[in-house]
């Protein structure tokens, strides 16, 4: 097999990774490598996995390549930076239009009939032609767009997993103060947002979840002593936070477009 393997019938066309890494400028190691990576994505889509051949390298060694449609190119290539799938892309529109010039042969003016056949088939093999190239390039943008789609969601799980992290680290209680100073606001202006919320209300000077919430293990009260103005001792009830209400407020939160300040940077 040449390194530069590119084969083309009536109606199968291939590529080697070979050919490939040369066209991208990466490694064939790597590109096989990353090519083996997507196979089980692709196999649950197609149906089928990529086809595997084999070369001999310049110490006439028997190594392994892939053998790659059109298809399966332009999909590897939703990986590959702009430039690379343009190469690409120009790269089979140049063999497709030199295995064209090749495969058409003048038929029989002397025969109408034939001649009718031959000028039909190759309408037909030009259109169908025009069609895939259209639905691939289609297919491309697609998981160009999926591929965004994941990095986005990537970056949301891991600033998430972030700040979760700190809460489950934690197993003491936690004062509002102290969750609020994680959103970069006062203690009044978190009360504020969780009672406009409808998470909470103040009763007799404490703040109170409502009934729906109650349940949830989110809140702790404790008495706090503390000395009146005009000198008196007295006790009040203060609401304090479990690691499981810290994460309670931070996903009602996040659903308002309030985040904390670890996940802004």
């Amino acid at each position: 097999m040449n390194n530069e393997m590119i084969q083309f019938g009536e109606s199968h066309q291939t590529m080697s990774s070979l050919e490939l890494a040369k066209l991208v400028n990466k490694p064939h190691y790597d590109l096989m490598k990353a090519i083996r990576a997507m196979e089980p994505a692709w196999e649950r889509i197609a149906e089928g996995k990529f086809s595997l051949g084999s070369y001999m390298d310049a110490n006439n060694q028997q190594r392994p390549c892939y053998i790659l449609t059109k298809r399966e190119t332009l999909f590897i290539a939703s990986k590959f930076k702009d430039e690379a799938r343009a190469k690409l892309i120009i790269r089979w529109e140049e063999l497709e239009k030199q295995a064209r010039s090749t495969m058409i042969a003048l038929p029989n003016f002397e025969d109408p009939a034939e001649a009718a056949m031959a000028w039909a088939k190759e309408y037909r093999e030009k259109k169908t032609l025009a069609i895939e190239n259209q639905t691939l390039h289609k297919e491309l943008v697609r998981l160009e767009k999926d591929n965004s789609c994941l990095a986005a969601e990537v970056q949301v799980l891991s600033d998430d997993k972030n700040y979760l992290d700190l809460i489950m680290r934690s197993r003491s209680l936690m004062t509002v103060t102290q969750i609020a100073q994680d959103y970069g606001m006062s203690a009044k202006a978190m009360n504020k947002i969780l009672a406009d919320m409808g998470i909470q209300y103040k009763n007799n000077g404490q703040w109170i979840l409502y009934s729906r919430y109650k349940d949830g293990g989110y809140v702790s009260s404790r008495s706090i002593d503390i000395t009146r103005s005009n000198g008196m001792p007295d006790t009040v009830m203060q609401t304090e936070w479990t690691q499981a209400g810290r994460r309670f407020l931070y996903e009602e939160l996040k659903k308002r477009g309030i985040i904390p300040m670890l996940e802004k940077n």
